[in-house]
Formats: structure tokens, sequence, C-alpha cells
């Protein structure tokens, strides 16, 4: 779904629509460490290839958003801080300690003696070149005002190791989105050119060949001790190559035959990998979220309506059937495992499955177009056809429109043909939800369906002026006032598990922790 969630991205700067990560499975075991013990070929020589579904493209961190990208990036390149999987945790990176000094500044303290790949430091002037880019509009970074405020001013202090953001506007999470930078060193800031096809960072690897289309070849640096929560370069394996390998049966073959270590693998292939006791991580991949166009000439422009739409649907048999049967209930919009706030804004604030009350909502009403991509994999196929069959036990006539990305993104922020769509829209904090679910409509914002829900905008402004989980209920209450009011409908999280065969690994922001990679002790040398 990476497709969707940059074309979607490119649309509507200043929200995260990003296939955010969560761990939901640990180390096999039994059967499954016998069958890491007898290595493949490509583990040899401390040596570990990891799949990549589609080619990263141009490399350079802060004018991508793409997901195959940033997992090469999470390799070549360190942030400020880290979030891995574990409820909002935030713990070291490039930045030894932060302090959020108010809604509208944050500074962060640089470890001593970090370094690039070509032996430059990393100073904490260099780290505001590169906020200063991210952040001013003319350098039209799909990163700005989704993970550094447009605008925002950067003050460095080289002897101290601080640098020092402030926001033209109160950011609320701030740590979230500035961690997710990936910082470049001052040659590759100085001539982005070198960044097309090559890396300027101070990350655990160097990347030192570069095959577009077909594999990205890693060297590991000795000495990076600066890692996420402290790791070091100590125990990784000395190479890493991560191959383009766009079909997902042929990843899997490629896993069982020794031609991969590890690989995403969700479709019907899943099964035999299953069966084969690989090691496996599980992370949560996309949310199946029903939108309703609520701008003028639409039938969903009515609450009742869209009531009686989301009361005609099953929405724990939809969830199944999105997610193969392999989901996580919904509980907030925020991707749970990452969240910055617990607790449950669903629970008893959708309305409940109620045919009769349905019937009545929706009789004499026109059809209704279901939107959903059909390039983001049969699954969204399969759930709007299950939609369509309820909705019709209701009494409304559902026809379906599955369409490209491009087409969709069209749809959606384009022509409005469309009354319910199937947009997945994965955030790690509540605040990046806000240009969707109010504000300005397209072309002048991001808000596709028009949502006019003046307790949720009242709720999310209160909770902006607020920094991390001191205004987590009032983001809960925001949210609860948007399923209540039929404006969007939360489903079930799609999950997409990450095999490995002869080597374990966690999870990190965007795939693969790369300091986490760990391969048997007789293979390293």
């Amino acid at each position: 779904m990476g497709k969707l969630l940059a074309a979607l991205l490119a649309a509507c700067v200043g929200a995260l629509l990003l296939v955010s990560l969560a761990a939901a499975t640990g180390p096999a075991s039994g059967k499954a460490a016998s069958s890491a013990r007898h290595l493949s070929a490509a583990a040899s020589n401390g040596t570990v290839s990891v799949a990549l579904a589609g080619d990263p493209g141009k490399l350079d961190p802060q004018l991508t958003v793409l997901q195959n990208a940033r997992q090469l990036f999470d390799f070549t390149y360190d942030t400020l801080v880290s979030q891995p999987p574990g409820g909002g945790k935030i713990v070291s990176g490039l930045a030894s300690s932060w302090k959020v000094l108010s809604p509208l500044k944050v500074r962060f303290t640089l470890h001593k003696g970090i370094t690039c790949a070509d032996g430059t430091k990393m100073t904490a002037s260099v780290v505001k070149k590169n906020l200063d880019f991210v952040s001013d509009p003319k350098n039209n970074s799909p990163l700005a005002g989704l993970y550094a405020p447009l605008n925002s001013t950067v003050v460095a202090n080289n002897h101290k190791r601080t640098v020092t953001v402030t926001f033209p506007s109160p950011n609320p999470f701030p740590l979230q989105g500035l961690g997710s930078v990936h910082m470049i060193c001052a040659k590759g800031l100085a001539n982005r050119n070198l960044l097309v096809h090559g890396a300027d960072g101070s990350g655990p690897y160097k990347l030192v060949k570069v095959s577009p289309g077909s594999k990205y070849t890693l060297a590991l640096r000795k000495g990076y001790t600066w890692g996420p929560n402290g790791a070091t370069s100590k125990g990784m394996p000395a190479k890493v190559v991560l191959k383009v390998v766009n079909n997902e049966s042929t990843a899997a073959n490629l896993l069982l035959t020794g031609g991969l270590n590890v690989a995403a693998v969700s479709g019907p292939d899943r099964a035999r990998l299953e069966k084969a006791k690989l090691f496996k991580r599980s992370v949560l991949a996309e949310p199946g979220e029903l939108w309703f166009n609520e701008n003028k000439g639409h039938a969903t422009a009515s609450a009742a309506v869209r009531k009686g739409i989301v009361q005609a649907l099953q929405l724990g048999q939809f969830g199944k059937v999105f997610t193969s049967g392999h989901g996580v209930p919904m509980k907030q919009l925020t991707l749970q495992t990452f969240a910055p706030c617990g607790g449950n804004s669903v629970k008893g604030n959708v309305p409940a499955h109620n045919l009769a009350a349905a019937k009545t909502a929706l009789s004499g009403h026109p059809s209704l177009k279901l939107l959903y991509p059909n390039d983001g994999g049969s699954n969204f196929g399969s759930a709007m056809a299950l939609a369509q069959e309820q909705l019709g036990a209701a009494g409304a006539q559902a026809t379906l429109d599955g369409v490209s990305t491009p087409n969709l993104q069209a749809a959606l922020f384009g022509t409005g043909d469309w009354d319910v769509a199937l947009v997945p829209l994965g955030v790690s904090s509540p605040s990046q939800l806000i240009a969707f679910l109010s504000g300005p409509t397209p072309p002048n914002g991001a808000n596709f369906g028009g949502i006019d829900n003046a307790t949720y905008t009242k709720d999310a402004a209160k909770a902006s002026n607020k920094t991390g989980a001191t205004g987590c209920n009032l983001w809960l209450a925001a949210e609860a006032a948007i399923f209540k009011h039929a404006d969007l409908v939360p489903t079930s999280w799609n999950t997409l598990p990450i095999f490995a065969k002869g080597v374990k690994f966690n999870l990190g922001d965007d795939g693969v922790s790369p300091t986490s990679l760990r391969l048997p002790k007789s293979t390293k040398k």
C-alpha cells in the first residue's frame, strides 16, 4: 500500500500517510530455532539479504516518503530520537537527551563524537541545516508539515551540542515528528545530487553499491555507538543486501530455498511460510477505515444516512475480510503500538449494527458509489463487495468503483465522484489527522470528506495546545465525536508478517531495525 499512501501524501502535505509498524510476535522456538541454525547460503560470511517490495527510487531521504526508501534510510542514516514498538516510548538516537520546553519549543542535546560514513562530524549546525531544509516551503519537501512544521526556527549551539526548534504554532507531539527526519551529513547537504543514487549519513551501514531495480549493498561501519537506545555496531552482520523482489511468491520461494533471509509476505504464500515455522515478526500495516463524502450533492452529506450505512454494515465481518482473518480490531485512529495515547476511542462510540434502523435511514436514497484502490490487494475489493451486499440487504443500491491509486487520488481530491471510500490512513500521533478530519476541503486543504464536526474541531484545538500525554483525553474525545457522528468508520488493522531464515531481528519505525539484526555466532567472521 505504499503507492496509495505516498500518492495521498503528495496530494495533501501536512499529515502522515505512512505504513507504520508494530511488533506482535516474538522469536520462533523449537523447530523454528532449528531452522535458523540451518543457514541459507545468503547468510554465510556475515551477510544478510532483505527483500524490498519495490525499488526505493531516488534516495534523498528528505525528498521522498516511500516506505521502501525509508527502510533503506534506516540503515544509512540516523534520526534525532527513535520510537520502538511498545506504546509511545521515545528513546535516544543522535540525541542523548531532549526536553519539550513548551508546545512551541523543543531542545535536543547530541551525543559526543558522532561521525558520518566519510569521517566528518555530525554537529548541531549540520542538524540545523537538515531541519531548515525540511521546514522551508520553498524546498517542497514531503516531510514539511508532516514531520517538521513549516517555517520552524532552528538554533544550533555546537559547543553545547544543542539544537533548539521553535514552532510557529503549537506542536503537541514534536518528538514523534522531528524524530522521523533522517539526518544528512554535510557533503550531501552541500550537493544533494550525490543523494539521488547514493547516501551521506551517520547510520550503522555505508551504502557501497547501488543497482537500481535490483539490489542495494551495505557494509557495516565499525565504531558506531549512537544507535537507537544506545545500540552499537557490535554483533551486527558485516554486510546487508537489500534485494528488490516485486512478487510475494518469488520472495517466499527465495526465503525457503536460501536466496533471501528476510521478507514480508501477506498473501496466499503466507500459509506455507507459517507452516515452515520460520522466525517471524508481525506488523500492523494499514487500517480498514471507511470515509464518507459529506460535501453537498451527496446522500452521505446527511448524518442520518451515514449512520444508516454504518448500521447496515457488520463491521466485524468487514474487518475480517479486509484483513483476511489476520487483523487486529482498531481501538483508536493512531497506530496502537506506537500511539502516544493509550485508551479506546472506538468502544461504545460507533453506531451498532441495526438492520431495521438502517432500512429506515436508507429508504428512498439514490445509489451509493463505493470507492476503493484496486491495486492495494484483493482484500480491498472483497471487503467492499461485502459492504455492497450488506447495504443491499438494507435496501440501498450500492455500486463498486475499484480504481488505481492515481485515479483514487483524483476522485478524493479532484472530481469528488464517490460516496463511501476505503482509504487507510495510518498515523503515529492523533494530531496528524487534523487536516483530514477538519478544515479546508480540496483544492485548498486535505479534508476530502468535507467533515464539519464542531466537537472534534473544539477538542482537537484544545488538545493541540497541550504536549504529549497531557492532551490524550481530549484527543480520544475528539475521535469519539467523529465516530458518533459517523464521519469515519474504524474496523480492523491489517497485519503483515515479516519472515526470516537464518537471522533474527526486531522492528523499528519503518520495518526491520538494522541495529537488531543478529546472525548465529557460527556464521560471523
